[in-house]
């Protein structure tokens, strides 16, 4: 935590802490940081009496922007719009895509990365362009995509000094295998606690319907996964042979 930037979380925490009657030295240590960057924090964005962690944040994120590299050296590309796509239809999309990862359970800005790099025709971006693309603080961005790392929505690669992060030809599949592996422990946890509380008992009989659910489900996964690395492996070999052929 120290040395990284305070993201607006922790800005919202100070402003509650602040009203709480907090000292600065209290607030660093519930945050772990040195109470020295909690007091610079405050003095720069109007005081003890008059922080406001949204605005704070925002100054931050422009002062982040004047530190980074221009737009223009960090190649930055508008394919986006290229291919004479419609600008309109693509912010549209975009939001749209925005929004169903966030109902599928991503958190915003983690919906925001995956959005960006997905619009992306080579599929992937550096960090630093994804600080520039989403106007958030570094920090955020490599949090974010350590949660969709562990999700399997994304695979980084360092590039240089930067870190890169890409999305494999089977995203999808590894994000699904790895709940395919949620369900199959599911499965045993609630079967296996049938078995302790007893099948004629309701806590048993409860765990049973339970554990044999989540079975039928990773039953069914098995099936459709064979499939799918089935047509996957020839749509692989299609691939090759259109590019061996070109």
């Amino acid at each position: 935590m120290p040395g990284k930037r305070l993201d607006e979380e922790e800005r919202q925490l100070i402003a509650q802490f602040l009203w709480d009657g907090l000292g600065y030295s209290e607030i660093g240590r519930r945050l772990q940081r040195p109470a020295s960057t909690i007091q610079r924090e405050v003095a720069r964005n109007g005081g003890h009496n008059n922080y406001r962690p949204g605005a704070a944040h925002r100054a931050a994120a422009e002062r982040a922007m004047r530190r980074m590299p221009a737009v223009d050296d960090l190649d930055i590309d508008d394919e986006a719009y290229s291919f004479d796509r419609s600008p309109g239809k693509v912010k549209e999309f975009h939001l749209t895509l925005v929004g169903v990862f966030v109902q599928t359970g991503l958190t915003r800005t983690a919906a925001r990365i995956l959005a960006e790099i997905f619009m992306c025709d080579k599929g992937s971006l550096s960090a630093t362009e994804l600080v520039l693309r989403l106007s958030v603080s570094p920090g955020t961005v490599s949090r974010s995509t350590k949660y969709l790392e562990e999700l399997h929505l994304l695979r980084s690669e360092r590039d240089g000094k930067r870190m890169r992060y890409f999305l494999d030809d089977d995203l999808w599949y590894q994000a699904w295998l790895a709940s395919a592996e949620r369900n199959a422990m599911w499965a045993h946890t609630a079967l296996n606690g049938s078995e302790i509380f007893g099948l004629d008992t309701p806590v048993g009989a409860r765990l049973k319907d339970m554990g044999q659910f989540f079975a039928f489900v990773v039953t069914d996964m098995e099936s459709t996964r064979k499939k799918w690395l089935e047509f996957f492996e020839k749509k692989k070999r299609a691939r090759g042979e259109v590019t061996g052929d070109a």
